[in-house]
């Protein structure tokens, strides 16, 4: 059989001259063109991208936990009373110029600033809740929004308090000589996990669009919490404040106990390091009382002002706050009761009832 051709008469032109179409054939060449991606149709919406699913209660549990922490601390600053601490070394923290800012303690600002967090951690897992109910396929977009919003609002206030964690972490180990503060390191822990858990709650589109701003924002609180806590209102009061060595006068009474046990610290050698203008140093002498010869060396015997440095021997202890005990190489810092004290020296003299009663007759 031969090949056929097809004669067209042309729209335009000259009838008599004859168009022959492409020959219909086996031997034509089939071209292909790639594989460019079908558009989208009109009107076809598109699947939603995987939920971000943080652990928003968990996140709203740690906030609830620091708001609470910061609170305890706060009332105890507020009210001049001393914190359970296991280590010893809160108390020193809780009372250096560091621990408070425009007048207020620094805990209270913690406190605002971690139920923040629980309430933006627990408006987001509400959302996400809704949001996992309704599935993939049937997400309500305007929920879906707010709950973007929520999971950045987290990020960045998580970010702020990272960055305040990590100067209080500078001034615990530089500042403040490496002090045991077991509310601070809990605090920075809670902000940090927090942080984290902002960070994983961002979509990679998300995380890349707001690292840039993230981390101006944690650069700006680290230099802004330097400034403000290092030129306190309560740091620049002090200058020119001038105090006269003063010994205190106490109004407690020792007993034998109190006294053979002051006797005993002095011939081991433990001494009780403090400062003349110090609450604490006055209340834990008050303790022992008036007669008991308490082993203690005065940090500041020629008086103190701004800037005076600490003396030779408590220099060359380490004194970092007051009062401060060493006693057998262990140094601990704050109030100690005399039961304590006669334990970690090994005293074993009885402080019972009958003789304190025999003491004040």
């Amino acid at each position: 059989m031969g090949r056929s051709s097809v004669v067209v008469v042309a729209a335009s032109g000259d009838a008599n001259e004859p168009v022959r179409a492409p020959a219909l054939t086996d031997d034509v060449e089939e071209t292909t063109t790639g594989t460019t991606p079908t558009p989208t149709p009109r009107g076809v919406k598109l699947p939603p991208g995987p939920l971000p699913r943080p652990p928003l209660r968990v996140a709203a549990g740690l906030a609830a936990f620091g708001a609470l922490e910061s609170t305890y601390l706060a009332v105890q600053k507020l009210t001049g009373g001393e914190v359970a601490c296991p280590v010893g070394g809160c108390q020193t923290a809780l009372n250096s110029g560091y621990a408070e800012l425009f007048g207020a303690p620094l805990s209270a600002y913690g406190a605002v600033a971690y139920g923040l967090v629980a309430a933006l951690s627990f408006w987001g897992s509400n959302m996400q809740a809704e949001l996992v109910a309704q599935g993939d396929a049937n997400r309500d977009e305007t929920l879906e929004a707010s709950y973007a919003r929520s999971r950045l609002l987290l990020f960045f206030a998580s970010t702020g308090l990272a960055g305040v964690s990590s100067y209080l972490l500078y001034v615990l180990a530089v500042k403040l000589g490496g002090v045991e503060c077991v509310y601070c390191l809990t605090s920075a822990t809670l902000s940090l996990t927090l942080f984290g858990i902002g960070f994983a709650g961002l979509s990679s589109k998300e995380s890349g669009n707001t690292l840039p701003a993230a981390i101006a924002l944690y650069v700006v609180t680290v230099l802004t919490m330097s400034i403000v806590l290092t030129e306190s209102p309560e740091a620049s009061s002090s200058q020119g404040l001038r105090l006269e060595y003063a010994p205190p006068q106490l109004e407690q009474s020792s007993t034998a106990y109190s006294r053979a046990l002051a006797k005993h610290l002095a011939e081991t050698g433990a001494k009780m390091y403090g400062a003349f203008w110090c609450s604490h140093c006055i209340e834990q002498k008050e303790t022992f009382g008036a007669g008991a010869e308490i082993p203690y060396v005065e940090c500041f015997p020629d008086g103190w002002e701004r800037g005076t440095p600490l003396s030779g021997a408590c220099e060359a202890a380490k004194v970092d706050g007051f009062p401060t005990w060493v006693i057998n190489g262990k140094k601990l810092e704050g109030e100690q009761t005399l039961e304590k004290l006669a334990e970690l020296s090994g005293f074993e003299g009885q402080n019972d009832a009958a003789s304190m009663v025999a003491e004040l007759f």
